[in-house]
């Protein structure tokens, strides 16, 4: 039973890594759009109206909505790294100690 309940807890422990660069991977790529949209920005751009008047179009829209996404993504993504990879070396960890002790408890009854 400690063999397959090991197993799990090591399969959650890979799925937390694997999401968590999964989302790394997507927000990288938006901030790599949003470097992309802020270098090919130019200051502003003023286009007519029928009424004669000039509207200010800056795009900051689209560049807040990338780095609104983008940021939490970054945050959860590598959180779920983070714990997924102390997961499993804890695991690792704690059952290198109990074989110890069973290897110790084995050389003792000899």
């Amino acid at each position: 039973m400690q063999w397959a309940a090991r197993q799990y807890f090591h399969h959650r422990s890979a799925l937390m890594q694997t999401w968590g660069a999964v989302l790394l991977l997507v927000a990288c790529a938006l901030w790599v759009w949003l470097g992309f949209l802020l270098a090919g920005q130019q200051d502003v751009y003023c286009y007519r109206t029928m009424s004669g008047s000039c509207k200010v179009d800056t795009g900051l829209p689209k560049q807040l909505t990338v780095l609104g996404i983008s940021a939490p993504l970054s945050v959860v993504g590598a959180g779920l790294l983070v714990a997924g990879t102390v997961r499993r070396q804890t695991s690792a960890h704690v059952f290198e100690v109990i074989e110890m002790q069973k290897s110790e408890e084995r050389n003792r009854q000899k």
